[in-house]
Protein backbone atom coordinates (compact mmCIF):
# COMPACT_ATOMS: atom_id res chain seq x y z
CA UNK A 1 0.00 0.00 0.00
CA UNK A 2 1.33 3.45 -0.98
CA UNK A 3 1.04 6.23 2.00
CA UNK A 4 0.35 9.23 -0.18
CA UNK A 5 0.41 13.17 0.65
CA UNK A 6 -1.52 15.27 -0.93
CA UNK A 7 -4.83 17.97 0.13
CA UNK A 8 -7.73 15.69 -0.36
CA UNK A 9 -9.91 17.73 -3.44
CA UNK A 10 -6.45 17.07 -5.12
CA UNK A 11 -6.14 13.66 -4.64
CA UNK A 12 -9.87 13.36 -5.90
CA UNK A 13 -8.83 15.12 -8.54
CA UNK A 14 -6.37 12.68 -9.74
CA UNK A 15 -7.88 9.57 -8.63
CA UNK A 16 -11.12 9.82 -10.76
CA UNK A 17 -9.42 10.18 -14.00
CA UNK A 18 -6.13 8.17 -13.45
CA UNK A 19 -8.38 5.00 -12.00
CA UNK A 20 -6.21 4.80 -9.21
CA UNK A 21 -7.36 2.37 -7.07
CA UNK A 22 -7.67 4.06 -4.32
CA UNK A 23 -7.77 0.64 -1.73
CA UNK A 24 -4.05 0.77 -2.63
CA UNK A 25 -3.27 4.00 -0.91
CA UNK A 26 -3.38 5.24 2.66
CA UNK A 27 -4.31 8.83 1.95
CA UNK A 28 -2.76 11.14 4.35
CA UNK A 29 -4.71 14.48 4.14
CA UNK A 30 -2.55 17.47 4.28
CA UNK A 31 -2.78 21.22 5.25
CA UNK A 32 -0.54 23.95 4.75
CA UNK A 33 2.53 24.16 7.19
CA UNK A 34 3.55 27.78 7.02
CA UNK A 35 2.07 28.40 10.81
CA UNK A 36 5.59 28.95 11.69
CA UNK A 37 5.12 32.10 13.73
CA UNK A 38 2.70 30.42 16.26
CA UNK A 39 5.08 27.82 16.71
CA UNK A 40 7.66 30.33 16.91
CA UNK A 41 6.03 32.31 20.10
CA UNK A 42 5.45 28.72 21.26
CA UNK A 43 8.82 27.42 21.49
CA UNK A 44 11.06 30.57 21.24
CA UNK A 45 13.83 28.15 20.24
CA UNK A 46 12.67 26.08 17.34
CA UNK A 47 14.65 22.76 15.93
CA UNK A 48 13.99 21.24 13.00
CA UNK A 49 12.18 18.35 14.72
CA UNK A 50 9.90 20.88 16.47
CA UNK A 51 7.68 21.19 13.15
CA UNK A 52 4.78 18.27 13.34
CA UNK A 53 3.56 18.53 10.05
CA UNK A 54 3.67 14.86 8.70
CA UNK A 55 5.41 16.13 5.25
CA UNK A 56 8.41 16.93 7.90
CA UNK A 57 8.50 13.38 8.94
CA UNK A 58 7.02 11.09 5.72
CA UNK A 59 6.70 7.53 6.20
CA UNK A 60 9.44 5.46 4.00
CA UNK A 61 8.77 5.13 0.45
CA UNK A 62 5.76 7.26 0.53
CA UNK A 63 4.26 9.77 -2.18
CA UNK A 64 3.50 13.65 -1.53
CA UNK A 65 1.90 16.16 -3.71
CA UNK A 66 2.01 19.64 -3.92
CA UNK A 67 -0.78 22.05 -5.02
CA UNK A 68 0.39 26.04 -6.16
CA UNK A 69 -0.49 27.29 -2.83
CA UNK A 70 1.81 24.99 -0.85
CA UNK A 71 4.17 25.27 -3.63
CA UNK A 72 4.05 29.56 -3.31
CA UNK A 73 3.24 30.20 0.29
CA UNK A 74 4.47 27.37 2.94
CA UNK A 75 7.92 26.93 0.62
CA UNK A 76 8.63 30.38 0.28
CA UNK A 77 7.41 30.84 4.32
CA UNK A 78 9.81 28.34 5.13
CA UNK A 79 12.57 30.11 3.61
CA UNK A 80 12.10 33.45 5.03
CA UNK A 81 11.36 31.96 8.06
CA UNK A 82 14.05 29.31 8.39
CA UNK A 83 16.19 29.97 5.68
CA UNK A 84 18.16 26.87 3.63
CA UNK A 85 19.50 24.89 6.74
CA UNK A 86 15.30 24.04 7.60
CA UNK A 87 14.68 23.41 3.90
CA UNK A 88 17.64 21.19 3.10
CA UNK A 89 17.26 19.11 6.33
CA UNK A 90 13.54 18.35 4.94
CA UNK A 91 15.14 17.36 1.50
CA UNK A 92 17.81 15.47 2.75
CA UNK A 93 14.79 14.04 4.86
CA UNK A 94 12.82 13.09 1.63
CA UNK A 95 15.40 11.55 0.04
CA UNK A 96 17.11 9.24 2.94
CA UNK A 97 13.72 7.91 3.27
CA UNK A 98 13.27 7.21 -0.37
CA UNK A 99 10.23 9.79 -1.02
CA UNK A 100 8.85 10.98 -4.10
CA UNK A 101 7.48 14.28 -4.18
CA UNK A 102 5.04 15.42 -7.49
CA UNK A 103 5.04 19.39 -7.95
CA UNK A 104 1.96 20.74 -10.07
CA UNK A 105 3.68 23.61 -11.80
CA UNK A 106 0.70 24.18 -14.05
CA UNK A 107 -1.79 26.45 -12.71
CA UNK A 108 -1.66 29.40 -15.69
CA UNK A 109 0.42 31.91 -14.65
CA UNK A 110 3.22 32.98 -17.01
CA UNK A 111 4.22 35.56 -14.92
CA UNK A 112 5.34 33.43 -11.89
CA UNK A 113 6.81 30.89 -14.05
CA UNK A 114 9.37 33.55 -15.71
CA UNK A 115 9.52 35.76 -12.27
CA UNK A 116 8.96 34.68 -8.98
CA UNK A 117 9.17 30.90 -9.40
CA UNK A 118 11.59 30.21 -12.31
CA UNK A 119 14.24 29.18 -9.60
CA UNK A 120 12.32 27.20 -7.60
CA UNK A 121 10.17 25.33 -10.49
CA UNK A 122 14.10 24.88 -12.40
CA UNK A 123 15.94 23.68 -9.15
CA UNK A 124 17.11 19.72 -9.49
CA UNK A 125 15.82 18.70 -5.88
CA UNK A 126 17.78 15.88 -4.92
CA UNK A 127 15.53 13.49 -4.54
CA UNK A 128 13.09 11.27 -6.76
CA UNK A 129 11.15 13.93 -8.07
CA UNK A 130 8.23 14.75 -10.76
CA UNK A 131 7.22 18.43 -12.41
CA UNK A 132 3.79 18.75 -14.08
CA UNK A 133 3.79 22.00 -16.32
CA UNK A 134 1.34 23.99 -18.77
CA UNK A 135 4.40 26.03 -20.06
CA UNK A 136 6.51 25.50 -23.13
CA UNK A 137 9.54 26.94 -21.70
CA UNK A 138 10.00 23.96 -19.25
CA UNK A 139 9.39 21.10 -22.43
CA UNK A 140 11.79 18.28 -22.63
CA UNK A 141 13.48 19.26 -19.14
CA UNK A 142 15.01 16.21 -16.97
CA UNK A 143 11.82 15.47 -14.36
CA UNK A 144 9.52 17.24 -15.91
CA UNK A 145 5.97 16.32 -17.56
CA UNK A 146 4.87 18.85 -19.98
CA UNK A 147 1.17 19.67 -21.66
CA UNK A 148 -0.86 22.21 -21.98
CA UNK A 149 -4.10 20.83 -20.25
CA UNK A 150 -1.71 19.87 -17.35
CA UNK A 151 -3.56 22.55 -15.70
CA UNK A 152 -7.36 20.94 -15.43
CA UNK A 153 -5.55 19.01 -12.68
CA UNK A 154 -4.74 22.41 -10.38
CA UNK A 155 -8.51 23.67 -12.25
CA UNK A 156 -10.67 20.65 -10.89
CA UNK A 157 -8.66 20.55 -7.65
CA UNK A 158 -9.36 24.20 -6.85
CA UNK A 159 -12.62 24.52 -8.21
CA UNK A 160 -14.63 21.70 -7.78
CA UNK A 161 -13.11 20.08 -4.89
CA UNK A 162 -12.42 16.76 -7.36
CA UNK A 163 -15.84 16.25 -7.70
CA UNK A 164 -15.36 16.69 -11.38
CA UNK A 165 -19.00 15.10 -12.27
CA UNK A 166 -20.87 17.29 -10.17
CA UNK A 167 -21.28 20.19 -12.50
CA UNK A 168 -22.91 22.11 -13.93
CA UNK A 169 -25.46 21.37 -11.09
CA UNK A 170 -28.40 21.24 -13.20
CA UNK A 171 -29.34 20.72 -16.89
CA UNK A 172 -29.38 23.89 -18.75
CA UNK A 173 -32.53 25.74 -19.65
CA UNK A 174 -33.61 27.05 -23.08
CA UNK A 175 -35.39 29.88 -22.22
CA UNK A 176 -32.62 32.04 -20.74
CA UNK A 177 -32.65 35.38 -19.45
CA UNK A 178 -29.26 36.92 -21.76
CA UNK A 179 -27.97 36.12 -24.60
CA UNK A 180 -24.34 35.98 -23.04
CA UNK A 181 -22.51 36.18 -19.83
CA UNK A 182 -19.31 38.57 -19.21
CA UNK A 183 -17.91 37.44 -15.97
CA UNK A 184 -14.59 38.66 -14.56
CA UNK A 185 -13.45 40.14 -11.33
CA UNK A 186 -10.34 42.51 -12.16
CA UNK A 187 -11.64 45.47 -14.12
CA UNK A 188 -8.79 45.01 -16.83
CA UNK A 189 -8.54 47.23 -20.12
CA UNK A 190 -9.11 44.89 -22.75
CA UNK A 191 -12.61 44.11 -20.20
CA UNK A 192 -13.35 47.90 -20.17
CA UNK A 193 -12.97 48.71 -23.72
CA UNK A 194 -15.23 45.67 -24.79
CA UNK A 195 -17.73 46.77 -22.15
CA UNK A 196 -17.96 50.49 -23.39
CA UNK A 197 -18.65 49.29 -26.99
CA UNK A 198 -21.10 47.13 -25.14
CA UNK A 199 -22.97 50.22 -23.58
CA UNK A 200 -22.56 52.45 -26.97
CA UNK A 201 -24.47 50.07 -28.51
CA UNK A 202 -27.24 49.49 -26.12
CA UNK A 203 -25.63 45.60 -26.15
CA UNK A 204 -25.13 45.44 -22.84
CA UNK A 205 -28.48 44.84 -22.53
CA UNK A 206 -28.68 41.70 -23.83
CA UNK A 207 -26.00 40.25 -21.63
CA UNK A 208 -24.63 39.79 -17.80
CA UNK A 209 -22.22 41.08 -17.03
CA UNK A 210 -19.89 41.16 -13.83
CA UNK A 211 -16.97 42.92 -11.86
CA UNK A 212 -16.23 43.59 -8.51
CA UNK A 213 -16.35 46.84 -6.40
CA UNK A 214 -13.00 46.59 -4.83
CA UNK A 215 -10.86 46.03 -8.28
CA UNK A 216 -12.87 48.85 -9.92
CA UNK A 217 -11.47 51.12 -7.07
CA UNK A 218 -8.11 49.71 -7.41
CA UNK A 219 -7.99 50.59 -10.88
CA UNK A 220 -9.19 53.71 -10.69
CA UNK A 221 -6.49 54.63 -7.74
CA UNK A 222 -3.67 53.27 -10.47
CA UNK A 223 -4.59 55.45 -13.35
CA UNK A 224 -4.80 58.33 -10.71
CA UNK A 225 -1.61 57.72 -9.08
CA UNK A 226 -0.05 56.55 -12.72
CA UNK A 227 0.59 53.26 -11.56
CA UNK A 228 1.82 51.30 -14.95
CA UNK A 229 2.36 47.84 -13.54
CA UNK A 230 0.14 45.24 -11.80
CA UNK A 231 -0.02 41.43 -10.91
CA UNK A 232 3.86 42.10 -9.37
CA UNK A 233 4.65 42.51 -12.52
CA UNK A 234 6.60 45.23 -15.43
CA UNK A 235 5.55 42.61 -18.33
CA UNK A 236 3.05 44.76 -19.43
CA UNK A 237 2.82 45.36 -23.30
CA UNK A 238 1.30 48.05 -25.93
CA UNK A 239 -1.95 45.96 -24.92
CA UNK A 240 -2.12 46.90 -21.27
CA UNK A 241 -1.59 50.69 -22.15
CA UNK A 242 -4.52 51.28 -24.36
CA UNK A 243 -5.65 54.91 -22.75
CA UNK A 244 -9.64 54.63 -24.74
CA UNK A 245 -11.10 52.78 -21.69
CA UNK A 246 -10.01 55.50 -18.82
CA UNK A 247 -12.46 57.76 -19.44
CA UNK A 248 -14.70 54.89 -17.65
CA UNK A 249 -13.51 55.37 -14.49
CA UNK A 250 -14.34 58.97 -14.39
CA UNK A 251 -17.82 57.73 -13.22
CA UNK A 252 -18.38 56.13 -9.98
CA UNK A 253 -19.41 52.22 -9.14
CA UNK A 254 -22.64 53.49 -8.20
CA UNK A 255 -23.79 54.68 -11.70
CA UNK A 256 -23.13 51.26 -13.15
CA UNK A 257 -25.65 49.92 -10.90
CA UNK A 258 -27.37 48.82 -13.92
CA UNK A 259 -24.85 47.42 -16.28
CA UNK A 260 -22.42 45.49 -14.30
CA UNK A 261 -23.39 42.93 -10.87
CA UNK A 262 -20.69 42.18 -8.14
CA UNK A 263 -21.60 38.45 -7.38
CA UNK A 264 -18.77 38.64 -4.77
CA UNK A 265 -20.74 41.11 -2.59
CA UNK A 266 -17.92 42.87 -1.31
CA UNK A 267 -15.54 39.29 -0.89
CA UNK A 268 -12.88 38.98 -3.61
CA UNK A 269 -11.33 35.90 -2.21
CA UNK A 270 -14.70 33.49 -2.71
CA UNK A 271 -14.25 31.04 -4.96
CA UNK A 272 -15.57 32.50 -8.45
CA UNK A 273 -16.73 29.01 -9.91
CA UNK A 274 -18.39 27.80 -6.97
CA UNK A 275 -20.39 30.69 -7.00
CA UNK A 276 -21.13 29.77 -10.69
CA UNK A 277 -22.72 26.42 -9.86
CA UNK A 278 -24.13 26.96 -6.33
CA UNK A 279 -25.98 30.34 -7.58
CA UNK A 280 -26.88 28.70 -11.31
CA UNK A 281 -25.45 31.86 -13.07
CA UNK A 282 -24.39 29.28 -15.90
CA UNK A 283 -27.70 29.14 -16.58
CA UNK A 284 -28.70 32.35 -17.02
CA UNK A 285 -27.16 32.97 -20.40
CA UNK A 286 -26.00 31.23 -23.73
CA UNK A 287 -22.88 32.07 -24.34
CA UNK A 288 -20.02 32.97 -21.80
CA UNK A 289 -17.47 36.26 -23.74
CA UNK A 290 -14.14 36.13 -21.52
CA UNK A 291 -11.28 38.35 -22.18
CA UNK A 292 -7.95 36.29 -21.26
CA UNK A 293 -5.41 38.20 -18.56
CA UNK A 294 -2.42 37.25 -20.48
CA UNK A 295 -2.59 38.91 -23.74
CA UNK A 296 -1.84 41.91 -21.93
CA UNK A 297 1.93 40.58 -21.14
CA UNK A 298 4.89 40.34 -22.87
CA UNK A 299 5.29 36.53 -21.76
CA UNK A 300 7.73 34.38 -23.60
CA UNK A 301 4.79 32.16 -24.80
CA UNK A 302 1.13 32.41 -25.01
CA UNK A 303 -1.15 30.77 -22.05
CA UNK A 304 -4.63 30.66 -20.93
CA UNK A 305 -6.35 30.32 -17.75
CA UNK A 306 -9.33 28.85 -15.80
CA UNK A 307 -11.76 31.39 -18.15
CA UNK A 308 -11.32 29.51 -20.85
CA UNK A 309 -12.28 26.05 -19.53
CA UNK A 310 -15.23 26.99 -17.71
CA UNK A 311 -17.47 27.44 -20.29
CA UNK A 312 -16.83 24.34 -21.63
CA UNK A 313 -17.21 22.51 -18.55
CA UNK A 314 -20.90 24.25 -17.61
CA UNK A 315 -21.80 22.95 -21.10
CA UNK A 316 -21.92 26.42 -22.55
CA UNK A 317 -20.54 28.12 -25.53
CA UNK A 318 -17.92 30.66 -25.70
CA UNK A 319 -16.48 33.18 -27.05
CA UNK A 320 -12.66 34.64 -25.68
CA UNK A 321 -10.44 37.89 -26.96
CA UNK A 322 -7.16 37.43 -26.08
CA UNK A 323 -7.49 33.47 -25.90
CA UNK A 324 -6.15 32.18 -29.24
CA UNK A 325 -3.76 29.70 -27.22
CA UNK A 326 -6.80 27.75 -26.29
CA UNK A 327 -8.62 28.07 -29.58
CA UNK A 328 -5.40 26.19 -30.85
CA UNK A 329 -5.20 24.02 -28.27
CA UNK A 330 -9.00 23.02 -28.40
CA UNK A 331 -8.78 22.39 -32.31
CA UNK A 332 -5.87 20.12 -32.02
CA UNK A 333 -8.19 17.91 -30.00
CA UNK A 334 -10.76 18.10 -32.64
CA UNK A 335 -13.20 20.75 -30.54
CA UNK A 336 -15.43 23.13 -31.44
CA UNK A 337 -15.21 26.79 -31.39
CA UNK A 338 -18.76 27.84 -32.83
CA UNK A 339 -17.05 29.70 -35.89
CA UNK A 340 -20.37 29.81 -37.99
CA UNK A 341 -23.09 29.64 -35.15
CA UNK A 342 -21.49 33.08 -33.43
CA UNK A 343 -20.84 34.58 -37.04
CA UNK A 344 -16.58 34.89 -36.76
CA UNK A 345 -14.41 34.88 -39.22
CA UNK A 346 -11.54 32.57 -39.93
CA UNK A 347 -9.11 35.71 -39.27
CA UNK A 348 -10.94 35.88 -35.66
CA UNK A 349 -8.74 32.92 -34.47
CA UNK A 350 -5.45 34.14 -35.77
CA UNK A 351 -5.17 37.52 -35.04
CA UNK A 352 -3.39 38.73 -32.00
CA UNK A 353 -4.80 42.20 -30.91
CA UNK A 354 -7.52 42.02 -28.31
CA UNK A 355 -9.30 44.86 -29.13
CA UNK A 356 -9.74 43.92 -32.91
CA UNK A 357 -11.18 40.37 -32.04
CA UNK A 358 -13.35 43.12 -29.70
CA UNK A 359 -14.55 44.73 -32.74
CA UNK A 360 -16.13 41.41 -34.67
CA UNK A 361 -17.56 40.13 -31.01
CA UNK A 362 -19.50 43.63 -30.82
CA UNK A 363 -20.75 43.30 -34.56
CA UNK A 364 -21.60 39.25 -34.14
CA UNK A 365 -23.98 40.35 -30.78
CA UNK A 366 -25.58 42.71 -33.16
CA UNK A 367 -26.53 40.68 -35.11
CA UNK A 368 -26.96 37.34 -32.83
CA UNK A 369 -29.65 39.42 -30.91
CA UNK A 370 -31.74 39.85 -33.58
CA UNK A 371 -32.30 36.24 -34.39
CA UNK A 372 -33.66 33.49 -31.47
CA UNK A 373 -30.75 32.12 -30.09
CA UNK A 374 -32.18 29.09 -28.31
CA UNK A 375 -32.52 27.43 -31.47
CA UNK A 376 -28.81 28.23 -31.83
CA UNK A 377 -28.02 26.77 -28.54
CA UNK A 378 -29.91 23.41 -29.15
CA UNK A 379 -29.01 22.73 -31.85
CA UNK A 380 -25.63 23.00 -30.79
CA UNK A 381 -25.61 20.48 -28.05
CA UNK A 382 -23.27 17.77 -29.60
CA UNK A 383 -21.00 20.36 -30.15
CA UNK A 384 -20.98 21.78 -26.68
CA UNK A 385 -20.76 18.55 -25.27
CA UNK A 386 -18.35 16.92 -27.09
CA UNK A 387 -15.86 19.99 -26.38
CA UNK A 388 -16.00 18.98 -22.83
CA UNK A 389 -15.39 15.34 -23.01
CA UNK A 390 -12.80 15.86 -25.38
CA UNK A 391 -11.03 18.00 -22.86
CA UNK A 392 -11.50 15.20 -19.96
CA UNK A 393 -10.13 12.00 -22.35
CA UNK A 394 -7.34 13.98 -22.84
CA UNK A 395 -6.88 14.80 -19.32
CA UNK A 396 -7.48 10.89 -18.35
CA UNK A 397 -4.57 9.91 -21.24
CA UNK A 398 -1.34 12.81 -19.09
CA UNK A 399 -2.56 11.49 -15.82
CA UNK A 400 -1.29 8.36 -16.96
CA UNK A 401 2.60 8.77 -16.49
CA UNK A 402 1.48 10.91 -13.24
CA UNK A 403 -0.24 7.33 -11.96
CA UNK A 404 2.67 5.63 -13.14
CA UNK A 405 5.36 7.49 -11.38
CA UNK A 406 3.26 7.24 -7.82
CA UNK A 407 3.09 3.38 -8.36
CA UNK A 408 6.96 2.75 -9.88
Amino acid sequence: MVDLYCAQSLFKSLVIPSSLNQKLYNFINIDHFDHFEILKRRKKVVKYEDITHPIFNPKENSVIIFDRRMIERDFKNLMNNFGISFRDKLFDTWKKRNVKVIFNFAFYEALEYETDLYDFITYDFPFKHLKLTDYPLFENKENFLFDRLYNLLHYFHENFSGNIDNFPQQKHTLDKKYLFSSLQMKMRPHRIDFLKKLISKNLYEYGYISGTREYFEEYREDIRRRNFYIDNSFLQNQYFYEDSHKDFFKKNWEEYADIISDPMQGNIHQNHTENYNDKLEYDISYIDIQGETHILYNTMYPIFTEKSYQPIFFEKMFLLYGGNCFYEVLDKLGGHNFKDELLLPDTYFTMNNPYEQIDIIVNSLEQLSKIEFSEVFQESQDKILENKVLLLEHYKKIMVPVKQFIES
